[in-house]
């Protein structure tokens, strides 16, 4: 049975390419591969009778719901260069480790079990198959949230992709020389207080539901259901924007100091000189590396997250004073000839080390910053976070 492609469409929200095929349920295993399962925003297998009944269901030929598959961020652009050449779209849409599921995970862990148990499906039995070619992470999540919204109850970060699209002004406002970035801009990180709003938004998340695991959307609204966040009003929840906005504040004038810092020793300069000398270590190398890029690490979204989940973690139980304490210091570092107050090259040689093959590396990474900014907040800022991270990993 052929790999078809039935026709393509643009979805208007995002402008990304939409093209429906369909396919064996074979050929579809091909095609999502035997690690469709990591992809880091989705769920793990569930139990539940409705799965049970709908994998015997598959076994006596019924058609599948149709299943929703994000192209590879690397294939978006050959994706959408082939848009009206059908048998190009074939070629790389059919082919193994190109996508991620979106929608349809628990469908695929069935009829991965089906064939893994031998059972043959029938005869004619097809899948269709709906591809998302949209290298924006943050929009294919906002995707899966319109595709779970009946499941469960709505998910924090659409609540708070709306809230803040309310509250985006009041935010510059009370954040001087705050620069919200549109998403296509998620890469023009330029200076320091610059940041995509989604990251933002994310970090506020953060912040509300002290987890750092917020791509997880029916986790977090599980989550937030029990702790009756999603029943807060909007005054209690215009409290909580307000606590954010005052480390927001605080945490933009390290952001500034940081930048200086990192940007005026021209690493990537020195990185270059040092690539060039044939007599330069593999260390020295990565140390430089690691440096290049520090001035951009405080406005990443994974470093946001585990900042303001760490700090909310501490506002929660009252020791807020340690937090302020750690940040004063963490200033007071930065004007002391430390060149590496963060402990970037430190925090890099532990992420390198992380074994994929025993751990989900985005997890492994979250738990890692997440662990380090704790470190460094519970000793007042003490304990350099070089050390901290060493603290963390163990």
């Amino acid at each position: 049975m052929a790999f078809e492609v039935l026709g393509t469409t643009k979805d208007q929200r995002s402008g990304a390419n939409v093209i429906y095929c369909k396919c064996s349920i074979s050929e579809y295993l091909k095609v999502v591969g035997n690690d469709f399962e990591d992809y880091s925003i989705q769920r793990k297998k569930e139990n539940h009778k409705a799965y049970k009944r709908l994998k015997n269901d598959i076994i006596d030929g019924a058609l599948l719901p149709s299943i929703t598959l994000a192209v590879k961020h690397h294939r978006v652009e050959d994706v959408n260069q082939a848009i009206d050449n059908p048998e190009a779209l074939v070629s790389i849409l059919s082919g193994a480790g190109n996508v991620d599921i979106l929608d349809g995970l628990q469908r695929t862990y069935i009829i991965d079990e089906i064939n893994s148990e031998g059972i043959e499906f029938r005869d004619g039995q097809e899948v269709l198959l709906e591809f998302w070619a949209e290298s924006e992470i943050s929009k294919l999540i906002y995707r899966m949230i319109v595709l779970n919204a009946g499941q469960k109850a709505m998910s924090m970060r659409h609540q708070v992709e709306l809230l803040f699209t309310s509250l985006k002004e009041t935010l510059i406002e009370k954040v001087p020389g705050l620069e919200l970035l549109s998403e296509r801009d998620k890469a023009r990180r330029t200076k320091s207080n610059k940041y995509p709003l989604g990251d933002v938004a994310s970090a506020y998340q953060a912040f509300m539901t002290k987890s750092t695991e917020i791509d997880k959307a029916n986790v977090v609204a599980d989550a937030l259901t029990k702790d009756g966040v999603l029943d807060s009003s909007e005054a209690e929840l215009t409290k909580k924007f307000d606590s954010f906005v005052v480390y927001f504040n605080r945490l933009k004038l390290v952001d500034e100091a940081l930048w200086v810092l990192y940007s005026e020793a021209d690493y990537p300069a020195q990185l270059k000189t040092l690539r060039g000398d044939p007599d330069s270590s593999a260390s020295d190398i990565n140390r430089l590396l690691a440096l290049s890029k520090a001035n951009l690490w405080l406005g990443k979204e994974s470093a946001l997250l585990a900042v303001f989940c760490a700090i909310a973690s501490f506002i929660d139980t009252s020791k807020q004073e340690r937090v302020d304490a750690a940040l004063d210091k963490l200033l007071e570092r930065v004007g002391s000839g430390d060149p590496d107050p963060l402990g970037i090259v430190k925090y890099e040689e532990i992420k390198a080390v992380i074994d994929p093959r025993k751990y989900n590396v985005g997890f492994a990474t979250r738990r890692l910053l997440l662990n380090g900014f704790k470190e460094f907040f519970r000793d007042e800022g003490d304990t350099p976070m070089d050390e901290c991270w060493v603290m963390a990993a163990d």
